[in-house]
């Protein structure tokens, strides 16, 4: 995980975001907090389950999850992200290898900020969050 500090955004203004990680595999998890924090974001919490990722977010209010679609008890990323967008306008980015299990309806109801296969490339997080928080697309819900 080399990298340094956050990148600057535009006007030189860091803007940190407070990120929910939906992963049931706790190394993966730890992985993506670590970057995520590397880059100067703030890991509001790690949820196993679609049902602990929206009671985390109604708890916390992220500003964007990173959700992997195959959860804990048989659960979907897919369900926790539509509700994050839809009832909370949390938007998503997808993090996962079995992404062809979103449908096309899915996407179209989730609109994910961007579907991120396994295993990530390095600098993949960071370039796609980085486009996400200076995007008005991720801030238009909110």
């Amino acid at each position: 995980m080399a990298g340094g500090p956050a990148s600057p955004l535009p006007n030189d203004e860091r803007f940190e975001l407070r990120v929910l990680v939906v992963e049931d595999n706790i190394f993966i998890a730890l992985d993506l907090e670590a970057q995520l924090v590397e880059m100067g974001h703030d890991v509001v919490g790690i949820a196993a389950t679609a049902t602990k990722a929206i009671a985390m977010s109604r708890q916390s209010s992220p500003d964007i999850a990173i959700v992997d679609l195959q959860l804990a008890d048989g659960s979907r990323g897919q369900d926790a992200a539509f509700v994050l967008r839809n009832e909370m306008g949390i938007p998503s980015v997808f993090v996962s290898g079995s992404l062809h299990q979103v449908t096309d309806d899915e996407k179209e109801a989730i609109r994910p900020l961007a579907m991120l296969s396994k295993p990530l490339l390095p600098n993949e997080l960071r370039r796609t969050i980085e486009a996400a928080a200076s995007s008005d697309l991720a801030w238009k819900d909110r």
